[in-house]
């Protein structure tokens, strides 16, 4: 959100601020700043998002897709097939096994959320690697395929 405001489009609508509003109370205002889409070549429809809501920053609402950790953007992805577009889907829904599907558009799509245009799936994957240790993740024995641990939470169909 930050990215669409200039200089020009700020300092008209200061006045506007209390000195004691913060900056999602600021940027969040709509009236003064409208959502923007951003848009690239590959599945350009699925990767719509719009402006951050303040009360989106704080929240971890499953279906924003503005989650900061990998597993829950996975989680969200997977909660969310309308953003999906196929690159995530469910093996076994109820035990929590999910397969990744377009592995290069999933490092694609995590790479713009996170600004970072040089990711790709081999370090995406090394990252969901490291949620063994913490329990968010388990560890399945063939390729592509992850399944949600002890420690993840928001996914099951039950508790949601």
């Amino acid at each position: 959100m930050l990215d669409s405001v200039t200089h020009s489009s700020f300092l008209p609508n200061t006045s506007f601020c209390d000195p004691l509003m913060s900056w999602t109370d600021l940027f969040s205002n709509e009236e003064y700043y409208p959502a923007f889409e951003h848009q690239t070549d590959a599945d350009s429809n699925c990767l719509k998002t719009s402006g951050i809501k303040s009360q989106d920053c704080h929240s971890h609402s499953r279906t924003s897709l503005q989650s900061s950790h990998l597993w829950e953007f996975v989680r969200d992805l997977l909660l969310s097939p309308e953003e999906n577009c196929g690159i995530l889907e469910w093996e076994d829904r109820e035990q929590g096994i999910f397969r990744v599907v377009k592995s290069e558009a999933l490092a694609k799509m995590w790479g713009q959320r996170k600004k970072n245009d040089r990711m790709t799936y081999e370090k995406l994957s090394r990252a969901l690697r490291y949620y063994y240790k913490t329990g968010i993740l388990e560890r399945v024995d063939r390729r592509l395929v992850y399944k949600f641990g002890k420690n993840a939470h928001g996914w099951q169909e039950d508790k949601l």
